[in-house]
């Protein structure tokens, strides 16, 4: 079984080394940056001039200096908040994709296969589409503003501080858009498993039996699940009653099957301009069994772009930071996801 969470990833980059390319834009001109991270360390960049002097200079080379570092910054930051929904999400990146689009790629086909008698017609199959929202494409944008102090003094340390900032908040916000569409559905009786412990037991064996029934509904509800979303508060009792293997007054209880991949979300809290900002996560004593990909989509128009503006020196501002993404995002839940209570009394 594999485990996601925010630590687990990080300790599985830091076993390997990861190569890509991520965008920037000068003059409206878009120019490619290279990232590497080697064992979960990455390649950092230094200015070849002071900063002051980079934002000052008309030259196209200081300018695509100053920004690959910027946005370099902006990845570390990405790196050190992970992003945890793969395992539910196909992903779907096309620049064309228009800002609503119909769930036409979230069809499935259904055709059986029939005895054919003389004479007669061949039955032919259809398409259904998965129940759920249209999927309309937003514009996320977050920047900073670089005051005449940072630069005249230098201080590149808060400078990189505020660029990772900004690449933190940005994978915060994809786990919200794509794991609370989720757990935050107020869902019937169909898709919610109740508690199922029996008197005396201790909870991992309560919490065994409510599991062993939810992946049962879901089955018989043709959405057998392979993904478990779940608050890491109840980490140990939910590991210890997935593993199984242990007899109780001559009873023995095998492993549960079926949930390949748990998923733990406890959500995200930031502040800006003294005003916080919070990202709920699962609901502790709340767990989600859920069928991924095909009523699950990440829409991508256009992934995270860096761009920088000139300021304001009426404020004293050398320099504006834009950071900004397209995306998008389908979920339907009531057709793939089995809600379960783990707890009595919830």
């Amino acid at each position: 079984m594999t485990i996601i969470d925010q630590e687990s990833l990080k300790a599985a980059k830091r076993q390997e080394t990861y190569t890509y390319t991520v965008p920037m834009v000068i003059d409206k001109k878009e120019y490619p940056v290279d990232v590497r991270l080697i064992n979960g360390e990455m390649e950092t960049y230094q200015l070849t001039k002071p900063i002051g002097e980079l934002m000052t200079s008309a030259s196209l080379e200081d300018k695509q200096d100053l920004l690959r570092k910027i946005t370099l910054d902006v990845q570390l930051g990405r790196e050190q908040v992970q992003t945890l929904y793969a395992p539910i999400y196909q992903t779907l990146s096309d620049p064309n994709f228009p800002r609503v689009l119909q769930a036409t790629w979230a069809m499935y086909g259904n055709v059986v296969f029939l005895e054919h008698l003389e004479g007669q017609e061949v039955k032919f199959g259809s398409l259904s589409v998965e129940q759920g929202p249209i999927a309309t494409i937003q514009e996320y944008t977050a920047g900073f503003e670089y005051t005449k102090e940072l630069i005249d003094f230098n201080e590149m340390f808060r400078i990189e501080l505020i660029n990772q900032a900004i690449g933190q908040a940005y994978n915060a916000l994809l786990n919200h858009i794509h794991l609370y569409p989720i757990f935050s559905r107020n869902y019937g009786t169909k898709n919610t498993t109740t508690w199922k412990g029996e008197e005396g037991d201790p909870l991992w064996l309560g919490i065994y039996r409510t599991l062993r029934q939810a992946i049962i509904d879901a089955t018989l509800a043709k959405r057998p699940p392979a993904v478990m979303l779940a608050n890491p508060a109840d980490r140990f009792d939910i590991e210890l009653a997935m593993r199984g293997g242990f007899t109780i007054e001559g009873t023995t209880y095998p492993a549960l099957s079926g949930i390949d991949t748990i998923i733990y979300y406890d959500g995200w809290q930031g502040t800006m301009n003294g005003k916080a900002y919070v990202y709920d996560g699962v609901p502790q004593g709340e767990a989600y069994l859920i069928r991924p990909k095909a009523g699950f989509k990440e829409l991508i128009k256009k992934d995270l772009t860096i761009e920088t503006t000139s300021g304001d020196l009426t404020r004293l501002i050398e320099a504006q930071i834009i950071a900004y993404a397209y995306r998008g995002v389908f979920a339907a839940p009531d057709e793939n996801v089995q809600k379960v209570i783990l707890k009595p009394g919830t």
